[in-house]
């Protein structure tokens, strides 16, 4: 019999949510929402599961969007648990800040849930194989939304067992990595390594970033599982659980799996060949078999790929890229490549019009003035930190709105403030208006 214990680790799931930005004609392609939401994508991860024969499969927080989700997340959490039980897969999570309340809640009424560290009390489960003991998982999870301190200060190894214990020891925990402060339970990799642990499996954070490798594993197997599907265009790349293998010997294998039915990716497109609107759509139709082809020499391909794409360059029709744009005729390019329905959700327009914004900058008129700040800011100048400085300050006293207050807490909420944000949402403003500035000026070319 085979002394290897095989486990499936999920991050974070949200059910009871909808994937954001799906086109409204889903139907067109015989699909519904649903067919892409993560109770969809939890079931296919049960079914891999049994597939795959593992021994148990982690959950490693924010199993659920909410406590007012709960309703909706009972049904398909209830069934997936009760087939992995029923195939003798063992299910182990913890709760994260968003389903700090619902998960304990749920977990008392789904027989065979087993809920690690409740309260915020460090918890541990041993897994065996064969009546051998080979893994240890020990857990934490969320007591109430917000946790400012860093858990791993109340994490007692003599309490628990597990100073003298040389089985493998995997620590499941949702937490902020590497963040000062923060009401996320801010954690350290420093302190996370010191501890001793063969892994950390995380969740909180969408973007997966745990380590691939096959053979024993340095202590640096440490990262964030990522959510189990993109829940919106900025969760990019591949999504879904990761294997791990566990023999005797130790960890001897972590790896990602991209089994997610929906997969968002963002690239950038050059305008170079673009002399029109038909010239934009034939490029961005052609992009499609490039990106899937890319995605399956990779690994699976989704059943949807939606895509946003950045046109950079220079062209001479940026006027017509732009009124294209805001009409949303992009919404018209879908295509079947192989089984995968493809869409694009957005269009960015960076391009330029076929002109010198230096050459221009070198004037002393309201335009060249225009151009000589967004010079300073495409090259970072020293005086493009006194320009963000200046964005910032008229800025800031909107984002302190309370209407914006729940973006903040919004799960991929980016820092609105950072100087690489503004930066960038300077410089495209800055075009936007100096395009239009060079548009009112009579026998104008560009």
């Amino acid at each position: 019999m085979s002394s290897t214990l095989t486990i499936l680790a999920i991050g974070d799931i949200h059910l009871g949510t909808i994937p954001a930005r799906l086109p409204e004609n889903l139907s067109d392609a015989g699909l519904s929402k649903h067919d892409l939401s993560p109770a969809t994508a939890w079931k296919c991860a049960v079914d891999y599961a049994i597939d795959q024969q593992v021994d148990a499969v982690l959950l490693a927080g924010d199993v659920v969007e909410s406590t007012n989700a709960r309703f909706e997340a009972i049904v398909p959490l209830e069934q997936g648990v009760q087939e992995l039980i029923n195939n003798n897969i063992q299910v182990i999570a913890v709760a994260g800040n968003h389903d700090t309340d619902a998960l304990p809640r749920l977990a008392k009424l789904i027989n065979g849930f087993h809920l690690l560290g409740e309260q915020g009390i460090w918890d541990k489960t041993t897994l065996s194989k064969n009546g051998r003991p080979i893994v240890a998982i020990i857990g934490w999870s969320f007591p109430e939304r917000h946790v400012l301190d860093n858990p791993l200060a109340k994490l007692d190894q003599r309490a628990l067992g597990l100073a003298s214990s040389t089985i493998c020891k995997i620590g499941l925990l949702h937490a902020d990595l590497d963040v000062s402060g923060g009401p996320y339970a801010p954690v350290k990799t420093t302190d996370l390594r010191s501890i001793g642990f063969d892994a950390w499996l995380l969740g909180h954070i969408h973007k997966p970033s745990l380590p691939q490798f096959r053979g024993k594993p340095t202590k640096d197997a440490i990262g964030y599982l990522g959510s189990l599907i993109g829940l919106d265009p900025t969760e990019t790349g591949p999504h879904g659980p990761w294997i791990l293998k566990i023999s005797s010997n130790g960890l001897e294998e972590i790896k990602q799996m991209p089994i997610a039915p929906l997969r968002w990716e963002h690239i950038n497109i050059s305008s170079d060949q673009v002399s029109n609107i038909e010239d934009l759509s034939d490029l961005l139709l052609d992009q499609t078999t490039k990106i899937l082809q890319k995605i399956k020499d990779e690994g699976p391909v989704p059943d949807v790929l939606g895509i946003r794409a950045t046109i950079i360059g220079r062209c001479s029709c940026h006027k017509e890229i732009q009124e294209w744009i805001d009409k949303r005729e992009f919404e018209k390019i879908q295509r079947l490549v192989d089984k995968t329905w493809v869409f694009y959700n957005k269009i960015i327009n960076l391009t330029d019009t076929k002109i010198d914004i230096t050459e221009i900058a070198t004037g002393d008129d309201p335009a060249a003035l225009l151009a000589q700040r967004i010079v300073i800011l495409e090259n970072n100048h020293p005086e493009a930190k006194e320009l963000i400085k200046q964005g910032r300050s008229v800025l800031e006293s909107k984002t302190k709105d309370s209407r914006w207050e729940p973006v903040k807490d919004h799960r991929n909420s980016p820092d609105f403030l950072s100087d690489e944000y503004l930066r960038e949402l300077l410089i495209r403003a800055g075009k936007n208006a100096l395009h239009n500035m060079l548009d009112q000026i009579p026998d104008n070319n560009s």
